[in-house]
């Protein structure tokens, strides 16, 4: 049987984002070397092209000029000028694409982020190939304005063969916006278990010299706004009023424009006395390290997630999670069986949750073993690749 020929293009140039930590683990799947025969397309020498270095996938050099490559859309509208800065450089975008789609001729082409979807798809459309859009964002209000989800939907309707969003929650949004059911098909995101089983040799609590008999919580994730370290820091500060022992660590870095947000977070845990109490510390290499280090993690995001995935990592390492209830968290989490549920952006709601979940060890031992079996049997990298398989089979032959 031949392999599916699989392009993928990811233009991303200086992270290794939550899209991308997903594309690896599934490219690095035992099944996909004889399932399908895969070409990435991305920029040399930046950290995906890193990651899938001792991969034996194929990369082809491939990315967008700094016009196109800095824009950014999320919780903001474009300035005329960027707008055809971004448009030429799309078109350029695209047409490297068609030679690159010409020379492999896959089966169908695959894209994790939106400006690949709209080069992609504009490049495949011509030539037949089938274009699956994997929608790693969240079309909605708080984070797109009306002209970008109305650009998208276009976008879409046009270009897009299908539509993999990855929560429930994702498909409703597109389907809000007007995009058919039929073509959406839910692909929840997953990881590879064996790699994340909790390490009982956490140095997270030495190096942050915590004392043996204080509880240790945290919050993990890139430092924006939108993500909700400066809520940790209130429930911080809510807990340390109440005279209960314990500290807390924000674990994650800023990006160049959110780096006076974390100036502002420094801030104020100086103006809070908690200096002492509330740590940071950056992006961990070895997450289950610090997440294995933790009494409990709280996801504090204060928009609705489109899906969580540092959730099930911390449900693989058996560390207990209490989460903003919104956007794709409850396709991960039922509450009170194998994690807790909060009102976002509620301090009340999450200190009521992190003390109840204190002082009950028995509570916390059922939700680390419900939340490891949640993951195994719902969120596996396994069942990714399965889904992805699924996905590949009924697509029609793209014409020699």
């Amino acid at each position: 049987m031949s392999l599916r020929r699989i392009l993928i293009a990811d233009h991303v140039s200086k992270v290794l984002g939550g899209a991308e930590i997903n594309l690896v683990e599934l490219l690095n799947h035992p099944n996909v070397s004889s399932a399908w025969d895969v070409t990435v397309a991305c920029a040399p020498q930046s950290p995906l092209d890193r990651a899938l270095a001792d991969s034996g996938i194929r990369r082809v050099p491939y990315g967008f000029a700094p016009a196109l490559n800095e824009l950014r859309v999320i919780g903001r509208g474009l300035a005329p000028l960027a707008k055809i800065r971004g448009f030429l450089e799309l078109r350029k975008a695209t047409r490297h694409l068609d030679q690159l789609l010409r020379q492999v001729r896959p089966d169908a082409v695959l894209t994790p982020t939106n400006k690949d979807h709209f080069a992609a798809g504009a490049a495949a459309r011509p030539l037949k190939i089938p274009s699956l859009w994997w929608v790693n964002d969240l079309l909605i209000p708080e984070f797109f304005s009306w002209p970008i989800r109305r650009l998208f939907s276009y976008k879409a309707q046009k270009l897009a063969t299908h539509l993999l969003p990855v929560s429930a929650a994702g498909a409703d949004a597109l389907v809000a916006e007007g995009l058919p059911l039929a073509r959406i098909t839910p692909v929840l995101n997953g990881i590879p278990l064996d790699r994340y089983a909790r390490s009982k040799n956490s140095d997270l609590r030495q190096n942050l010299q915590i004392p043996a008999d204080h509880p240790l919580f945290g919050v993990i994730g890139r430092i924006t706004p939108w993500k909700g370290q400066d809520l940790f820091i209130r429930i911080a500060q809510a807990w340390c009023a109440s005279r209960q022992k314990g500290h807390f660590v924000i674990i994650g870095k800023a990006f160049n424009e959110d780096a006076p947000f974390e100036n502002a977070l420094r801030q104020q845990i100086t103006e809070a006395g908690l200096s002492k109490r509330v740590h940071f510390t950056s992006f961990q290499s070895d997450s289950v390290n610090a997440l294995s280090g933790l009494d409990a993690l709280l996801h504090t995001s204060t928009r609705p997630e489109p899906f969580g995935r540092v959730i099930i990592e911390a449900m693989a390492t058996e560390t207990p999670v209490i989460a903003a209830r919104a956007g794709g968290v409850p396709s991960i989490i039922t509450a009170d069986h194998d994690g807790l549920l909060a009102t976002p952006g509620d301090v009340n709601d999450y200190l009521r949750l992190l003390m109840a979940l204190h002082d009950n060890p028995l509570r916390a031992a059922s939700l680390r073993l419900a939340g490891l079996e949640t993951v195994r049997s719902r969120f596996s990298i396994d069942r990714v690749f399965t889904d992805f398989e699924s996905i590949l089979a009924k697509l029609p032959p793209v014409p020699i």
